[in-house]
Order: C-alpha cells, then sequence, then structure tokens
C-alpha cells in the first residue's frame, strides 16, 4: 500500500454497522477502551483500522424471561455508556447533527447503538421508547428466534411475518427516527416490513444467498427491495454465511460484495462485519485492522475511489443522515 493510498484512505469515512465487541467486553469483564487480544475489536484497533462510525450492537441471548433479557440489553447499554462518558476519543451519535459532525481526520470514534433482537421489548412500546431515551438509534426487529414482533430466519418455514404488533413498532421506530434492520428476520416478516414502513431500512450484516445459499443470507429479491427503498446491505464476514464450508477467505467476502453490487448497484452496499459476533473470522481478516486489506483488493480489481468511498461508508451515512432525528 503507498503512502498516497493510505493517505485516501484515512480520509475516506468508515462506517460499520455491526459489531458484537460491547457484550464480549461486558461479559468477560474487560475494558473496550484498552487493546484486547481476546477480542476482534477494541477501540484502539478500530481507530487503528481507520474506523469513524460504530454500530455497536447490544445482543442477550433469547431467553423465556423477557425481563432477563431486558436487564442484559440494559447493562449493555450502561457499559458502552460508561466507555463514552469516560474517553474522549468515543462521540456518541444521537441525531444528524451528531453525523455531520463525524470527521476522518479526528481520531474519533462515532458510535450508535443499536440492539440486536426485539425480544427486550416484550409487548410494550414504552420500552422501545425507553431505549430511545437511553441512546438506543438501531433495533435488528429479531435475532434468529421468534419474539413478540415477528419470526426469526429458525422459523422461517412457519411462514410467519410481522405481528400486529411488530407493526405498530416499525410504525414508532419511524416516528422516534430509529434505524430498522431486517438481519436475521425471517423473509415474510422482511416483506411485511417493505409494506409498512415508510421509509428506508437496512440489513445491518447480510450476505447474498445466491452466492453463498445460508437461511441468513438474502436473495436476490430481497436485496433489490433494501435497494429500491433506499436502503443498504452491510457485508457480513462470518465464514459460514461467506461459504458453504464455513472456511473462507477475504476473496470470499469480496464474491458477496461484487455481487451484492451487481444486484443493488453501488449506493446500496457497505459493511456490516460481525466482528466479536463469530467464533470462525475469514483468512487475511482476522480482525478489526486487516481492514485496509479489504479495500485495497478491492481498488486493485479495477473499483473505483468513488464506488468504494460509497462502501466505506457513503451509503450508510445517507440512510443514518435519512432516518435519525434533527
Amino acid at each position: 500500500m503507498t503512502k498516497e493510498w493510505m493517505n485516501w484512505y484515512r480520509e475516506t469515512l468508515l462506517i460499520d454497522a455491526h459489531n458484537d465487541v460491547v457484550s464480549k467486553m461486558k461479559d468477560g469483564g474487560l475494558d473496550f477502551c484498552q487493546r484486547q487480544s481476546a477480542t476482534h475489536s477494541d477501540l484502539p484497533r478500530l481507530l487503528e483500522a481507520g474506523v469513524n462510525l460504530q454500530v455497536l450492537a447490544l445482543f442477550a441471548p433469547p431467553d423465556s424471561n423477557k425481563s432477563v433479557t431486558l436487564q442484559r440489553i440494559l447493562s449493555y447499554a450502561e457499559y458502552a455508556l460508561d466507555c463514552v462518558d469516560r474517553d474522549p476519543r468515543l462521540h456518541l451519535v444521537l441525531t444528524k447533527r451528531d453525523l455531520e459532525a463525524l470527521s476522518p481526520a479526528e481520531g474519533k470514534l462515532g458510535v450508535i447503538l443499536g440492539v440486536e433482537g426485539g425480544d427486550c421489548v416484550g409487548e410494550e412500546l414504552w420500552i422501545l421508547r425507553l431505549l430511545y431515551r437511553l441512546g438506543v438509534r438501531l433495533l435488528t426487529i429479531t435475532w434468529s428466534n421468534r419474539n413478540a414482533l415477528a419470526d426469526g430466519i429458525w422459523e422461517k418455514d412457519t411462514r410467519g411475518g410481522l405481528t400486529s404488533f411488530g407493526k405498530e413498532v416499525i410504525k414508532e421506530m419511524e416516528a422516534l427516527g430509529m434505524i430498522i434492520d431486517v438481519s436475521h428476520l425471517a423473509p415474510a416478516g422482511f416483506w411485511d416490513i417493505a409494506e409498512v414502513a415508510a421509509g428506508p431500512f437496512i440489513a445491518s450484516h447480510s450476505n447474498a444467498a445466491a452466492v453463498c445459499p445460508h437461511p441468513r443470507n438474502l436473495s436476490d429479491e430481497q436485496i433489490r427491495c433494501v435497494a429500491d427503498r433506499g436502503g443498504v446491505v452491510g457485508v457480513n464476514f462470518y465464514g459460514p454465511h461467506l461459504t458453504e464450508f464455513g472456511s473462507a477467505s477475504i476473496d470470499d467476502i469480496i464474491r458477496h460484495i461484487e455481487h451484492l453490487w451487481n444486484v443493488a448497484g453501488e449506493d446500496h452496499v457497505g459493511l456490516g462485519t460481525d466482528y466479536d459476533g463469530m467464533d470462525i473470522v475469514p483468512r487475511e481478516l482476522e480482525d478489526v485492522t486487516c481492514l485496509p486489506r479489504l479495500v485495497e483488493k478491492l481498488r486493485q480489481r479495477g473499483h473505483s475511489e468513488s464506488r468504494l468511498e460509497k462502501f466505506m461508508g457513503g451509503n450508510f451515512l445517507r440512510v443514518f443522515k435519512t432516518v435519525l432525528p434533527d
């Protein structure tokens, strides 16, 4: 990588729409603000990788007792907010104005808090509003299980979509200014959101089923729908979502990216790495500091700087500016 190329990379906004490091740090008694050896990412390495805005997923495994799930989600939110309070390199993004303040040259990390899976909401809209008041700006409607909002991908054979309450949640999210995330959602729920939502929605960490037929991946029809609605698909680095054999390399990720570009267009593809939410990482992308390697390989394949700037962060920035409150 030449000095000129690295300067361009450092001056280009980089956004990752999905990282699970908060729950891993909190559960392991680790400090996100310090360099770690047991995780794929931390604040020093995210900054080293040139990440300017990170969606930090707050994920608790499904529990039949929704109060237990909510308590765990709140504990992760408190952990993340404590990190923001005590480290000036972190900046909590709540509004469009906060997005406008992002600058690749500052050496700071903007943070959007996202709850992965609506289990903790139960059937209470006030919990969604409380999460919003606590700084949450993204909700992945389901994890892979069924909850009170919709069926996740594990339940796809039931062909269950959004519940009546799930439809209320979508409308309330749009009224508040929260990002709707359809990753993990069963196909029927995906198409319900396409019908119910007025604005764009995203698939924060999903790949192309045409390249790897994993249930978590999106069909070309779904990919085109996300694009038609002005949304973005974030490419996921998890091995089993990249190849049928589970073992994957950087070249397998590139195959998904290029397929997504062909189907959705260059305005609707971004990064949703899933670092620290996976146990099988692709070769050459073992942790977050390897991200420049991916962008460099895409450049070597002849993709323009304009296309790469959209992929690195411009596309997700457009959606976030559309959805978040003033």
